[in-house]
């Protein structure tokens, strides 16, 4: 039997949303990350519980700083959950986005040397 090779993607936000296309949570009326986030636990997590494994992907405590998302339903670390409108394929199970996109990283560097530059 030939073994499944997972495909390893790195993503900025930006790409996740043009890929998989992210449901609003519907279910409140303002949600964490731009509203797409929801939460580890009541009506909001029997929701993501019924959805195609597929399609979740889990918000994770970043080591303090950025959170991460990967693709599946996990625990440890979890902060939430996102439900993509586009499954990924089974070959894509261990992704890993990043939350903020390198040019917004790079914006905030120049925006903050301007200012000190500025003092």
């Amino acid at each position: 039997m030939k073994k499944k090779e997972n495909l390893y993607t790195q993503l900025t936000w930006t790409e996740f949303e043009e890929k998989f296309s992210p449901q609003r949570n519907h279910l409140v009326e303002s949600a964490a990350f731009n509203d797409f986030m929801y939460e580890t636990y009541g009506q909001e997590l029997e929701y993501v519980e019924k959805q195609d494994p597929l399609s979740i992907w889990t918000v994770l405590d970043g080591d303090g700083s950025v959170p991460s998302v990967v693709s599946g339903f996990h625990f440890i670390n979890r902060l939430g959950y996102i439900i993509a409108e586009v499954p990924r394929t089974p070959e894509e199970d261990v992704q890993e986005i990043e939350v903020v996109d390198p040019e917004d990283i790079a914006e905030l560097l120049k925006e903050k040397n301007d200012q000190e530059s500025d003092e």
